[in-house]
């Protein structure tokens, strides 16, 4: 399917995901609310992965990566469309957050305030965006120009990046996701919501090399590069459920009332059903069938798992937000396939048009030879 063509499909998704939000907000308006944030969270961060593969990619000289960049660089292309779309979420800030009213969580009011919440967002789109264009506009002097210039850019901009991506993701966890409880808190709750956005990048990726794989990047992408990036969502997958795990271990063990609370109506009610999945189908189920090389070397099972796993990072997300807005609700899913479409869909738009001004190769980049004949693992091309 061309650029033109996903642009089209995005831009349908979206008005029809419009509509729903739209009837949502009439109808339960904390509720469509909480839908968005959960379509907002899970899209940005899968983004935000891939803008944090390229620059860690940049960073390791991965040369098994050069031949995937410009469809990582394609994703983080719709970071200015979700700048755009943190808008709504915004507007919705007093109905979402409890500590908007007054008398709650008075004594972290220095923080939990809207102008200041405005702001900080704010900060952090303004780094995300900035340092996201900036890779990509270097990236693409280095294919009109290949000398040391750009490629010192790159490495600068991705040194910097990592550690302003570090803090301002953590962060923004924090703000539009941990605050729906003011009265509970996690020392690694921003590195968890970065390790489920990696896992989503890195099966995004593994989804779009497939299909790459019989198009434009028919010669470039071997089983070897399908396993590289399978042993790295391997890794990621571990990494997810190893945070998690440090987090409820903790909690569990102290047994204080303000910290169990938080699992309470996601260990009970609708929610429990949801965990269970999430322990099954983020870790488990992943995690057994990463493990033969043969189904690593596979691109199509790579890439169906991948389509698994972004469905199963959305899954995640609501877990982190809806029983925090709604203890015990039923899964209202009208809402939340509404919100997804809506966010989902623009920013499927917004990457294909921008991406249409990427070659599939970067061509410029030193390393592309030796990433064309990568080989590893005992993978053949």
């Amino acid at each position: 399917m061309s650029a033109g063509r996903w642009e089209r499909v995005g831009g349908a998704c979206a008005a029809l995901g419009l509509v729903a939000c739209v009837a949502g907000a009439v109808l339960d308006v904390r509720r469509a609310a909480a839908a968005y944030l959960v379509a907002y969270a899970a899209v940005t961060s899968v983004v935000l992965g891939a803008l944090a593969l390229v620059m860690i990619a940049r960073l390791t000289a991965a040369t098994w990566f050069v031949v995937l960049r410009r469809p990582a660089e394609r994703v983080i292309g719709a970071l200015p469309v979700l700048a755009v779309l943190v808008v709504p979420l915004l507007a919705v800030t007093r109905v979402l957050y409890p500590w908007t009213a007054p008398g709650v969580a008075e004594a972290k009011r220095a923080w939990l305030n809207v102008p200041f919440f405005v702001v900080r967002t704010a900060v952090y789109w303004a780094c995300w965006v900035l340092f996201g264009e900036a890779l990509r506009r270097a990236s693409v002097r280095l294919d009109r120009a290949p000398d040391a210039g750009p490629l010192g850019t790159l490495r600068a901009l991705s040194a910097g990046g990592v550690v302003v991506f570090a803090l301002t993701v953590s962060f923004a966890a924090i703000d539009w996701l941990m605050s729906l409880t003011p009265a509970w808190h996690s020392t690694v709750y921003g590195v968890y919501f970065y390790a489920g956005g990696q896992v989503g990048a890195l099966a995004l990726l593994a989804v779009v090399a497939e299909r790459e794989r019989h198009g434009a990047l028919r010669d470039a992408i071997s089983p070897s590069h399908v396993a590289a990036l399978a042993k790295l969502l391997l890794t990621f997958v571990l990494f997810w459920v190893y945070i998690g795990y440090s987090q409820l271990v903790v909690v569990w063990s102290a047994d204080l009332p303000a910290e169990v609370a938080w699992y309470l109506p996601r260990l009970h009610g609708p929610a429990r059903a949801v965990s269970a999945l999430l322990l099954a189908g983020h870790f488990a189920l992943p995690f057994l069938l990463l493990l033969p090389g043969a189904v690593r070397r596979s691109g199509r099972a790579v890439a169906a798992l991948g389509v698994w796993l972004l469905a199963m990072h959305y899954l995640d997300t609501w877990w982190l937000v809806v029983p925090s807005v709604a203890p015990g609700a039923v899964p209202a899913w009208w809402l939340d396939a509404g919100a997804l479409l809506l966010v989902g869909g623009a920013t499927l738009a917004g990457a294909a048009w921008r991406g249409r001004a990427l070659a599939a190769l970067p061509t410029g980049d030193p390393r592309l030879e030796a990433s064309l004949g990568y080989a590893s693992g005992g993978a053949e091309r």
